[in-house]
């Protein structure tokens, strides 16, 4: 099976899948293609370039329903994973936003209204818009950006300039200036607080827990017709989020991924993601946060009540109209693989802002 992916640290489940050998077991041959952006993943997917693909989740509902240029049913028999999403601003940002705070900057209601204060003083002084960078329009990044923006009292279409931007090219935005900040995923926050430019402002998490964010997503019809594939590749799966949230494997998981996703991600970098254990600013003060990145058993089980906040999300910003229908399309995209652990309690995202 051929499998596109994006050199993200979420993109554990299926190299470890591999690596370890537990598609093999199975009777799979995993093909793991590195990709630069969601829109290719997403083409080549529909297109049937790649049999299944490390996709953002809202993605793959909007692909269902023909809002996102291509059109195809999809389906995403197991998730890969919850979290790991983190708000990075550069060093400039952070000390305008440290100007303008009044109370805790821990606090994402905090800062965003420190950036309203911040918004509008350059509006006074006519100085360029603040930019910010997220990886795709159908993405947990950019509704985690509006809603923080929102916390503020701002509107997001309007009182800042949002741009899109392959995880890659985050940093390079930031070092260059054309970003004041952006949302995506490990390891790109750590890389820029790494290099320099800039400093971790909220972990995911500080603004949505529980957040569905990829899942290994396949179209509905090769689904169907490739069955037994598609049971065995969610079982790998699963053998491998076993693997992953056992901590004697930290350091052998950490080498894995830095080597599949190449430069400038090291294992030093994913380790600490991994960990929970993240550098949030130049001068290498530590946060921690075990749930910084989930990829155990039960955050790879597709639950009704993510599908349903995704697309919540999605008729907030204006992307999709809200229907019955598309309702009911939405949530059949989460259609979990037998042999998946049972869903003892059902889980929905939890909004902190």
């Amino acid at each position: 099976m051929r499998i596109g992916y994006i050199p993200l640290t979420d993109a554990a489940l299926p190299i470890v899948a591999r690596d370890k050998g537990f598609a093999e077991a199975r009777g799979l041959r995993l093909d793991l293609v590195r990709e630069t952006s969601w829109a290719n993943i997403r083409d080549r997917l529909v297109l049937g370039y790649f049999d299944a693909a490390h996709m953002l989740a809202p993605a793959a509902i909007a692909t269902t329903l023909g809002v996102a240029h291509l059109q195809s049913s999809l389906v995403a028999p197991v998730a890969l994973g919850l979290n790991g999403n983190a708000l990075t601003v550069s060093l400039g940002l952070h000390e305008e936003l440290a100007a303008a705070a009044v109370g805790d900057m821990a606090d994402p209601a905090v800062t965003a209204r420190a950036l309203a204060r911040v918004i509008a003083i350059r509006r006074a002084r006519n100085a360029l818009p603040v930019t910010l960078g997220f990886v795709f329009p159908f993405s947990t990044h950019h509704y985690q950006l509006r809603l923080w923006m929102r916390a503020g009292g701002l509107d997001p279409d309007h009182d800042a300039r949002l741009v899109v931007l392959p995880p890659p090219l985050m940093t390079k935005g930031l070092e260059s200036g054309f970003l004041d900040g952006f949302c995506v995923g490990a390891p790109w926050n750590s890389i820029a607080v790494d290099h320099g430019i800039g400093a971790i402002l909220h972990f995911g998490v500080d603004l949505v827990r529980d957040c569905p964010e990829k899942v290994l997503a396949l179209r509905a019809d090769w689904a169907a017709a490739h069955a037994d594939e598609t049971r065995a590749l969610a079982g790998a799966i699963l053998d491998a989020s076993r693997w992953c949230s056992d901590r004697a494997n930290l350091d052998e998981l950490s080498a894995l991924v830095a080597r599949e996703c190449g430069a400038p991600i090291g294992a030093a970098i994913t380790r600490r993601v991994f960990s929970g254990a993240l550098a949030v600013n130049p001068a290498g003060v530590i946060r921690l946060a075990g749930d910084y990145l989930r990829l155990d058993p039960d955050a790879i089980t597709p639950r009704a009540g993510d599908a349903e906040w995704l697309y919540r999300q999605m008729v907030n910003a204006a992307q999709v109209e809200d229907t019955p229908e598309n309702a009911v399309a939405a949530s059949a995209v989460y259609r979990p693989a037998t042999g998946l652990p049972p869903t003892l309690t059902e889980r929905s995202p939890k909004i902190f802002i």
